[in-house]
């Protein structure tokens, strides 16, 4: 049987709904040679068993395949496979010297900008990929003084980063939980962020209480693009994980992260995040109530854009690369009245965010990507 066969066998399990049998089409497709099937298979099983995901790319032809090699480790590391960030980090900077511009752009995502270290790993996307390095504007955050660098050095230097991330909140209110992170994103990472999934963007909705589906409304003029499973990446998962730590929650009571902006003119009205039992019914089975609000602003602003908590008397700056949390509800469930708050009017600029609201229980997004 041919690549081919299994792959129309594959879509013809999916339009019937037959999904185990379509993604054993998909394994079969990869293991004859088909990437695309093996890393479709690979990615759709991981969170149920990400072990097996492993040892499969181990054992077929095209596992050996650097590209192959990069998604592995992904699945390894985000599953729990690969515990050993040496490792991880030692084999991300190899496939990166062969090429592979996914691992060029996560050691990029570890390492601050403006550094040697940067730079050394820079010069070698600028090398393999020009047209990425320029799209994602890398020469705005590389360090041009000459510094003599090797593999080695570098490898040590993101090793001791890798699984090390610690900052201090600042109290905005105490009696609210409304918290604020700096420096919980780099430069490079809000610009990949911007970059990576604008072309994605499209208008906010919000939920209609009729229906308890999404709709337009001058309430919320702004433009969003859900990171959806099928594009998140490695980038990603490391924000979801970020978020999941400094919140103290599960990465798997988190929905899918959404870019949002804000062009002059557009706003988001004062609303609660918190969602009603009755009208919002639909999207409350995904994961039961919104407990938190987590927002990390991707580029930093004055005078306009604030978040402003009007039962509070509080307005938080857009600042790059800050985190802003706060809870939606008590201990009992009920809408915290101080959670009350509001995206204002853009004057000048754009603004440009990451949110995520976290849910009580396991999402759909979180099940599908990091299991139950």
């Amino acid at each position: 049987m041919t690549i081919e066969y299994f792959i129309q066998r594959a879509n013809e399990a999916y339009a019937n709904s037959e999904f185990e049998l379509a993604l054993n089409c998909l394994k079969e497709a990869g293991a004859l040679g088909d990437l695309n099937s093996a890393l479709d298979f690979s990615y759709k099983s991981s969170s149920k068993d990400p072990n097996e995901v492993v040892d499969y790319l181990s054992a077929i032809p095209v596992g050996k395949k650097p590209i192959a090699q990069y998604h592995q480790l992904l699945i390894g590391y985000f599953g729990a496979v690969y515990r050993s960030s040496s490792y991880v980090v030692e084999r991300l900077v190899a496939l990166s010297k062969d090429g592979v511009i996914e691992a060029s752009l996560t050691l990029m995502a570890y390492v601050p900008v403006n550094t040697p270290e940067f730079s050394w790993i820079a010069s070698i996307l600028q090398k393999r990929s020009p047209n990425i390095y320029n799209q994602l504007k890398i020469d705005d955050f590389v360090d041009n003084r000459t510094t003599e660098l090797d593999q080695n050095t570098i490898t040590e230097f993101i090793i001791s980063r890798f699984d090390s991330f610690s900052t201090e909140s600042n109290v905005i209110d105490e009696k609210a939980s409304v918290l604020l992170y700096e420096n919980v994103l780099t430069a490079f990472e809000c610009n990949y962020m911007i970059t990576r999934f604008s072309p994605m963007l499209e208008p906010s909705m919000v939920i209609d209480p009729l229906t308890g589906r999404g709709r337009v409304d001058s309430v919320r003029t702004s433009y969003i693009a859900t990171i959806f499973p099928e594009v998140a990446d490695w980038i990603t998962r490391k924000i979801d994980h970020t978020i999941a730590q400094l919140t103290s929650t599960k990465v798997t009571q988190g929905e899918a992260l959404s870019l949002l902006r804000y062009q002059p003119g557009q706003e988001y009205k004062p609303h609660y995040d918190a969602l009603s039992v009755g009208e919002d019914a639909e999207i409350f089975q995904d994961g039961g109530q919104r407990v938190k609000t987590a927002l990390i602003y991707l580029n930093s602003l004055t005078k306009e854009g604030c978040t402003h908590f009007p039962k509070l008397g509080k307005r938080v700056q857009p600042e790059l690369g800050s985190m802003l949390v706060f809870s939606n509800v008590d201990e009992d469930g009920k809408t915290l009245l101080n959670s009350y708050h509001a995206g204002e009017k853009l004057i000048t600029k754009d603004k440009w965010l990451v949110t995520k609201w976290i849910r009580k229980h396991t999402t759909n997004y979180g099940s599908f990507i990091y299991g139950n």
